[in-house]
């Protein structure tokens, strides 16, 4: 109570935000605590419970949900005859918790003269809720002459999706934008927006659609086009258009974005050439139909389109910003139509910088023709001293992706000369290491481990991952899992190393058929409490099939269930592979019965081959024939894997 006349002072008079903070906190923690209303008598006391105080607490309770506390602070509010604002009959509106509720407080606030549109919007909200009519006419009944956009798109809601919905909403819905909604503007909300010029343009007001561009702003139009263009409505889109006091280049690129959407070219170039003739077209009206001439494989106009933005005279002109996005654009689609791009940015006296390299190098996967490898990599290397370390990384991911090891090999080899890329970061170093595993060059491996760690750089878990899947790999899984040790009892990197790192470990010493030591680290990984993956298990389960120990199968499996994990085709395939070498054919076939039988595992092709292989080796030709038929009759392609 020390507090009350100086707090009071302050929050009367202060043009300082902090006494009404402090307020805002204490009416907060009471709202917590459950005691709002004895806050409310305590703020009574010391005379700080005013209109403003009120409408905060009203105002917390809405937020809270607490109805209870909404309805005592009520009254408590009568009782001690405190003035309730716009703002407080708002709030109490909102909590109502029924339509004759709700216009009971709407009256109140109607009586004391304190509609504003706060008020307005919780009406048209409670109307809507219990799909009160009354409540709804007598919203708009009070709409003062001028109108904000959010109380206008409520009203617009009521009359076309709530209670004021009738046979005659079109007409309606005119009647009251003439009278209380020109000049507003009306598509900044987009739902409501464009139900208005639906309508107008349903009945062919182009002076409705005129006022509403009008009153809008240019994102709000763009947006508008582009949904038109999206319904592939491109009549509408220009009928917007047009209506549209400035035809900014903005605007002019929605409307060519529409006429791509909606595939008509014809349109597009007329977009465009009365574009070009007013002066609006700018970088990204030339991009767009350019991509447009990439995605038709229309590499004519393509070169056209660039010659006409050289020689518009405006200054523009095609940079490496320019090809890079339409090389992106068209990379997936039409990989002819990059090297024509190519060729056409460096007729433009630009060359190929590291974003255009890095884009190559990205759609490089294994079904990539050799000719667009290999050029991509003499892009790359054309570059000469410009290679950064993110590149080199991309070069060897790439290389790896698409089984090029010659060329991988050839782009490493820069790393042992006087032209090596400098790295600092631990992916590139892993990628690094990665590549030099895949090429089966220990010394490249640890010399790239080594000089990570002398810079002090700590290693990522995909680094830690690349150098011990290279070290496993390549028939030395004992300085591998030396590696994980080593992790492990780093403060730094142990948090780093999972399942999918001793998943390497695995597959190295099953591979090398040191089998105790397999399940050994199996042990060791669950005394470390990793979450063992479905790829170690399926290693795991390889290794029992390895080493003709299918005994230990049921115990993984039901180990594989304890961690939440299902078996998937390849768990299947690869015990049904150790009772093949087990020469326990007959439960191999049963278990291929209960694949066919179930909707989630069906056999493939490795399943197949493995069971034949199983015939073969063990005399058993008819059942061998037999199976090629099943597996032909399931839609199953032969092949040598």
């Amino acid at each position: 109570r020390r507090l009350a006349v100086p707090l009071r002072t302050s929050v009367r008079d202060s043009p300082s935000a902090a006494p009404r903070s402090i307020m805002h906190q204490l009416i907060a923690l009471a709202a917590q605590k459950s005691t709002l209303l004895t806050l409310l008598q305590e703020l009574q006391n010391c005379e700080l419970c005013t209109s403003w105080t009120f409408e905060a607490v009203l105002l917390e309770c809405v937020r809270r949900g607490d109805t209870d506390s909404l309805k005592k602070a009520d009254e408590f509010a009568k009782e001690h005859q405190i003035e309730y604002t716009g703002a407080a009959h708002s709030a109490l509106l909102r909590g109502a918790g029924t339509a004759e509720e709700a216009a009971s407080h709407f009256v109140a606030a109607v009586d004391q003269g304190v509609v504003n549109s706060e008020l307005l919007l919780a009406a048209a909200d409670a109307a809507t809720l219990y799909k009160d009519a009354n409540l709804a006419q007598a919203t708009l009944q009070h709409l003062p002459p001028k109108q904000s956009p959010e109380v206008a798109a409520a009203v617009i809601r009521l009359v076309s999706e709530g209670p004021l919905r009738s046979d005659d909403t079109d007409t309606i819905l005119i009647d009251l934008y003439q009278k209380h909604f020109i000049g507003v503007n009306l598509l900044l909300d987009a739902h409501t927006g464009q139900l208005l010029v639906d309508l107008a343009l349903k009945q062919h007001r182009a002076d409705i659609i005129a006022q509403l561009m009008c009153s809008s702003e240019g994102l709000q139009q763009h947006a508008l086009l582009k949904t038109l263009g999206s319904q592939n409505r491109l009549g509408h889109a220009f009928e917007v258009f047009h209506a549209c006091p400035g035809k900014t280049a903005s605007l002019c690129n929605a409307l060519l974005d529409a006429c791509m959407v909606c595939k008509d070219m014809k349109a597009a170039e007329e977009v465009m050439a009365k574009a070009i003739t007013s002066g609006t077209a700018d970088l990204v009206t030339y991009n767009t139909i350019i991509k447009a001439c990439l995605q038709n494989g229309d590499i004519k106009r393509l070169r056209a389109t660039i010659e006409t933005m050289r020689a518009d005279g405006s200054g523009l002109a095609p940079n490496c910003v320019t090809f890079n996005e339409l090389i992106e654009a068209t990379i997936r689609t039409n990989s002819e139509g990059v090297w024509a791009l190519l060729d056409e940015m460096k007729s433009c006296g630009l060359q190929p910088n590291h974003v255009t390299c890095s884009i190559l190098l990205k759609s490089i996967q294994r079904s990539s023709r050799a000719r667009d490898v290999e050029r991509t990599l003499a892009e790359v290397d054309a570059m000469d001293d410009s290679m950064d370390e993110v590149l080199l990384s991309s070069v060897c991911e790439a290389c790896i992706r698409v089984g090029r090891s010659d060329l991988l090999a050839k782009q490493l080899g820069r790393q042992r000369t006087s032209k090596r890329v400098s790295v600092r970061g631990a992916h590139s170093f892993g990628s690094i290491v990665r590549a030099y595993g895949v090429l089966h060059d220990l010394k490249g491996v640890w010399d790239t481990w080594r000089e990570m760690r002398m810079r002090r750089i700590t290693p990522t878990s995909i680094a830690i991952g690349c150098m011990v899947e290279a070290l496993a790999s390549n028939g030395d899984p004992e300085s591998a899992h030396e590696l994980i040790r080593e992790m492990l009892a780093d403060a730094d990197t142990g948090s780093l190393v999972n399942a999918v790192i001793y998943c390497s470990v695995l597959k190295g010493f099953s591979h090398q058929r040191q089998f105790d030591r397999v399940w050994l680290v199996y042990e060791e990984m669950r005394a470390e409490k990793l979450a063992v993956s479905l790829s170690a298990y399926n290693a795991l389960i390889d290794a029992c099939a390895r080493s003709s120990d299918m005994g230990r199968v049921p115990q993984l499996l039901q180990d594989m269930a304890k961690d939440g994990l299902e078996p998937n085709i390849v768990t299947y395939s690869t015990i049904l592979k150790g009772y093949c070498q087990e020469n326990r054919l007959d439960k191999a076939f049963e278990l291929l019965q209960e694949m066919k039988q179930s909707s989630k595992y069906q056999p493939d092709e490795i399943t197949y081959n493995t069971l034949i292989d199983g015939c073969a080796r063990y005399g058993l030709y008819e059942r061998g024939v037999m199976l090629l038929r099943d597996m032909q009759e399931a839609g199953v392609g032969p092949s040598n894997f």
